[in-house]
């Protein structure tokens, strides 16, 4: 990441299999009943869940954010970006929160300490708590020919320093390809990009087949997937990582 921006990762080769195999189906497990977003048209077909947590940088633990409740949702996590997701511009977004087993889950904490250990800091940033945004996203197709849509659809910046995406499982899927391009390129479609702005092309495939981007210096954008010729659901579900420094507001 720190030579072009962004990098891809394989954890089922990085982390050992017993972790993998005790801890998986139940991070898996998670992803079945996933609301609807409630921020998205119920036809672009879109789920998840969100929690957050303090990284002391010193510990290398994860603390969960104590959530907040909603007579709707239940309990529910502050979600803020600021101007850049264009669809919800300096919005607070509150999401379903992530179930207390899944925060509890070991391969998820690791899948977050491996991407905090890829990312850097300056040593005033490394001396402070940093905010870690967890996100549950499942792209679910139940039926037919349509399709389910990322938020934004288009290549984009998330505004966090580090953002980082594991695939979990894909499942009778068609699309979901990956594009990573110029920090220039944010608002465009990857068609519409001159082909020396479009830095990389790829699929998850694969459990825990995994990328990291540094935000200030690449656009990314997933596709929309539809549902394959297979039995069931055509269905992508990722965890979603960004890491935030905490800083002092005077």
């Amino acid at each position: 990441m720190r030579t072009h921006g962004f990098e891809q990762f394989r954890l089922s080769e990085e982390f050992e299999p017993t972790l993998i195999d005790t801890w998986y189906e139940d991070l898996k497990a998670e992803f079945a009943d996933l609301p609807p977003d409630p921020y998205g048209d119920p036809r672009l077909n879109r789920y998840r869940r969100h929690s957050a947590a303090v990284l002391l940088p010193w510990e290398g633990r994860l603390h969960w954010i104590p959530k907040t409740h909603d007579a709707r949702h239940g309990t529910v996590t502050r979600y803020f970006q600021g101007g850049y997701n264009p669809e919800h511009r300096d919005l607070d977004r509150w999401f379903p929160a992530v179930s207390q087993r899944t925060e509890s889950n070991p391969l998820l904490e690791r899948i977050v300490l491996f991407d905090f250990a890829q990312t850097w800091w300056s040593e005033r940033e490394r001396a402070a708590p940093l905010h870690v945004g967890v996100h549950l996203i499942k792209l679910s197709v139940a039926e037919g020919d349509g399709s389910a849509v990322s938020s934004p659809n288009f290549l984009h910046q998330d505004g966090e320093p580090f953002h980082f995406a594991h695939l979990v499982y894909k499942e009778n899927a068609v699309g979901g390809t990956n594009y990573v391009a110029d920090p220039a390129c944010a608002g465009a479609q990857p068609g519409d990009v001159p082909a020396h702005r479009l830095r990389a092309t790829f699929d998850l495939e694969r459990p825990l087949d995994s990328y990291g981007i540094h935000d200030e210096r690449v656009s990314h954008h997933v596709d929309p997937i539809r549902r394959g010729d297979g039995q069931g659901p055509g269905e992508r579900a990722v965890v979603l990582v960004d890491i935030t420094p905490m800083t002092k507001a005077v």
